[in-house]
């Protein structure tokens, strides 16, 4: 059960290597404008400031001066990690995206994976916090693999994804069991499904590759619900609610064996839903204020035409 619990967190880190690497695919060929920081700004100022009021409701959270000013600024203070950072990728994005079109591809493979194995190993520190050079490998990676339009065959992928899932494992699992008679293993015993590991990276690029070249079609609801994920985060990751959340309305201690596993999944489908249910709020409140905006920008012409006839 430990080692099946461990395993699960390599998700989250997997995840966020996915999503930055489609921010590269996507954007090797773009313009950098900064209405994707400012839309990117007002996204998680919304999903600050709505967590702070639900954490004050229902857990009584005391804020300070600090925690105040990091509600309203929580892209530049750093209220979430991830959005700080990935707008820090963003505003790099026109140097990496020059590096990886001005770059030889045997140079650039090298590099790239020179840099993942030193990120990705315990070899520098047993646990890599650099997030945002991780943020960058990931950004590049997803950029390289446009750039060189990387195809591999589909029963190779799923071949090799399943044998880096196994290993993960099997390796994690030996870590843990070593950890209880080795201090200097336990420092680095979840290295492999925690942080910008090795398996993330990899796992990512197999999973990236794999559905890539999967030509789905247009799936509208697809589309919908991928464009609500990052709201779903900003919710479920809130610093003032995300503890009582947890430890309060969730409370995975109740559960036991199988019980503790349906409880995760079950809560883990209500936390998106409902993530997915505030995004949903927030677009119609913008939209509705684009609208309102609008509408007084028209009427405020007319009133000045209407006036400019007069004269």
């Amino acid at each position: 059960m430990i080692l099946a619990l461990s395993v699960l967190r390599l998700g989250g880190k997997l995840g966020v290597v996915l999503f930055v690497m489609i921010t590269g695919y996507f954007m090797l060929n773009k313009e950098f404008k900064w209405a994707r920081i400012l839309d990117l700004s007002k996204q998680t100022l919304f999903f600050s400031v709505v967590m702070a009021v639900l954490a004050y409701s229902f857990a009584g959270f005391k804020t300070v001066l600090l925690d105040i000013l990091k509600m309203l600024f929580p892209l530049v203070l750093g209220n979430y990690w991830f959005p700080t950072d990935f707008a820090i990728v963003l505003i790099l994005s026109p140097i990496l995206n020059t590096v990886i079109q001005s770059t030889d591809k045997k140079i650039l493979t090298i590099g790239l994976v020179g840099l993942i194995v030193l990120v990705g190993f315990p070899i520098v520190t047993p646990d890599m916090k650099n997030s945002i050079v991780g943020l960058v490998l990931a950004y590049m990676l997803g950029a390289y693999i446009r750039k060189f339009d990387l195809k591999m065959a589909n029963v190779k992928l799923i071949i090799a994804l399943i044998l880096a899932v196994v290993l993960t494992i099997a390796i994690t699992g030996l870590l843990i069991t070593a950890s209880e008679t080795s201090a200097f293993i336990s420092s680095f015993k979840l290295f492999f499904v925690t942080g910008f590991n090795i398996s993330a990276f990899l796992v990512a690029f197999l999973v990236f590759m794999l559905f890539s070249q999967w030509n789905i079609g247009y799936i509208k609801v697809i589309n919908f619900v991928a464009s609500t994920t990052f709201g779903v985060y900003l919710f479920h990751d809130n610093r003032s609610f995300r503890i009582y959340m947890w430890h309060e309305l969730i409370d995975p201690t109740r559960w036991q064996g199988a019980n503790l596993i349906l409880g995760l999944l079950v809560s883990v489908v209500i936390i998106f839903l409902f993530g997915m249910f505030l995004e949903i709020i927030r677009r119609s409140l913008s939209k509705g204020a684009l609208t309102l905006v609008g509408l007084v920008k028209g009427l405020y012409r007319k009133r000045n035409i209407e006036v400019s006839k007069v004269v």
